[in-house]
């Protein structure tokens, strides 16, 4: 065509439109092992993403790794990837550090490798050295000049590596099961999976308007609803990396030596800034990146409790008898069937304990699968019409155990108005708990806002939610002691 004139000069039929393929700044450089993560400026979790699979990171996380006594052959390195590339190509994505195993592994020492790991995961996460690894990469145009130059900061890269392979391993990981050298190998592949998981959860996400909230915080959610972003200001920040190694102590606590907990499980903070030169746009901005304990869930019923009612109620309350899956199919149920089959279960006489509710303590957290609305202390009492919600004896009990020593730990490190989130899945007759918003300590600001928030009180009023520390835990824990009771049953001791 273009040899007849049959088309103009400034249509090349040689051109191919790549379309969505130009997106994402494909002109960075691949990541570690050949892993490719597009970077769009409208989701910055895409730029951690980059980061994370970075050869400068791994790098970076090798030196740190180094500076705490890890072994050399504990050292992630390029040749555990199938990619046909040496092990001088560079460095493998930072993995947790193996013991190396022989090929005729037997049932005791395949437990001591797990115990092993278990060990270097556990020191890891407690060496208080800051780790904080800053990357900084340059996107170029076809002429190579400079469009846009992008930096990413994992704060306690080292330590929330290590609370990412505790947390989001499978529950039989650290099993002692592998006998062989072909279960040895699976149980490394399954390792290295579960940072190259986070990292393709964090290379998608879209904006998510959480509600229930009055602090106007920003989120945003992968799309594989595993994680949710919170965008933070510099002194939640700043209050953050203050207390991270009282964090990683009391993390390690309850995942090493069995000490209930239903804190937050945050596995990730990082500060990103992004100046675009064809814009002139400069963007700096701070998020948390945490568990979402709904994923996979069908919630029909979502409270943010604080154990104050002044001023918790909610406002919108259009979607809270919506039940969603994670699918985003739903379904509609009344009020009226929601209150007699969370309470008929239990009034019903009849052996099986399947019919109780049971309280799913879960180690990840934030905030529902799919929109529902969020609500607060006043609708709990009214949905549950003044009633405590029934629990089973042990999960009460367990329940009761994590709340005292979150309590006990938030008030320690300064923390203040915190809430538990619940969510209610009817299907598997579960409750879905987490401790959330822990990043604000009891500093000036907080204390002139009780100060404002009380002048105007009247006598017999209920009291602000924002007070000491010490007053907030003892005020949540007797609030957690009326919102939910205890069922006997035939296994109850009394």
């Amino acid at each position: 065509n273009r040899f007849f004139n049959r088309v103009g000069r400034e249509t090349d039929p040689y051109m191919v439109n790549l379309g969505l393929f130009k997106e994402g700044r494909p002109r960075l450089e691949v990541g570690v092992g050949g892993i490719i993560v597009p970077v769009f400026d409208e989701q910055p979790s895409t730029v951690i993403a980059y980061s994370l699979s970075s050869a400068e990171y791994a790098k970076q996380f090798q030196q740190f790794s180094k500076a705490e006594g890890t072994p050399d052959g504990d050292i992630p390195d390029a040749s555990v990837h199938s990619t046909g590339q040496d092990s001088s190509a560079g460095s493998a994505l930072p993995r947790p550090m193996h013991r190396r195993q022989n090929s005729t592994t037997s049932n005791a020492s395949g437990s001591v490798a797990a115990s092993g790991e278990k060990k270097d995961i556990e020191r890891r996460m407690l060496v208080r050295n800051k780790s904080h690894i800053k990357h900084t990469f340059r996107d170029y145009d076809e002429k190579g000049q400079q469009t846009c130059k992008f930096v990413c900061t994992a704060y306690w890269a080292t330590q929330f590596h290590a609370v990412r392979q505790a947390f989001l391993t499978p529950k039989d990981q650290f099993s002692s099961s592998s006998s062989t050298s072909s279960q040895a190998s699976s149980h490394v592949s399954r390792n290295l999976d579960v940072e190259k998981c986070f990292i393709q959860s964090l290379s998608s996400s879209q904006p998510w308007a959480a509600s229930g909230g009055k602090s106007g915080a920003s989120f945003a959610r992968t799309v594989d609803e595993r994680f949710v972003i919170k965008y933070i200001s510099r002194t939640e920040l700043q209050m953050f990396l203050d207390c991270a190694p009282a964090y990683f102590e009391y993390l390690s606590k309850a995942f090493f030596h069995g000490l209930p907990t239903v804190l937050c499980k945050i596995v990730g903070v990082y500060q990103i800034g992004s100046h675009d030169r064809v814009t002139g746009k400069r963007t700096m901005e701070q998020v948390a990146v945490m568990q979402n304990i709904f994923y996979g869930k069908k919630i029909s019923q979502v409270f943010d409790l604080k154990g104050s009612l002044r001023g918790r109620f909610a406002k919108d309350k259009v979607a809270a008898t919506e039940v969603v899956t994670g699918e985003g199919l739903s379904r509609n149920l009344s009020d009226s069937e929601l209150s007699n089959r969370q309470y008929d279960d239990h009034n019903s006489s009849g052996d099986d304990a399947e019919n109780e509710v049971e309280v799913q303590l879960r180690d990840r957290a934030y905030e529902p699968t799919t929109l529902v609305s969020t609500l607060l202390d006043g609708d709990f009492l009214e949905f549950t019409a003044g009633r405590p919600l029934p629990l089973t004896d042990r999960a009460k009990a367990v329940f009761h155990m994590s709340v005292l020593n979150d309590t006990l730990f938030l008030s320690i490190i300064n923390v203040l108005d915190y809430s538990i989130l619940v969510g209610i899945d009817e299907e598997r007759m579960e409750l879905v708990v987490g401790i959330i918003d822990f990043m604000r300590q009891y500093d000036i600001l907080k204390q002139m806002e009780r100060v404002g928030k009380s002048l105007p009180m009247v006598v017999g009023s209920e009291a602000p939610t924002i007070i000491q520390p010490p007053l907030y835990k003892a005020r949540f824990t007797n609030a957690m002691e009326r919102y939910f009771m205890t069922v006997p049953n035939k296994w109850t001791v009394i």
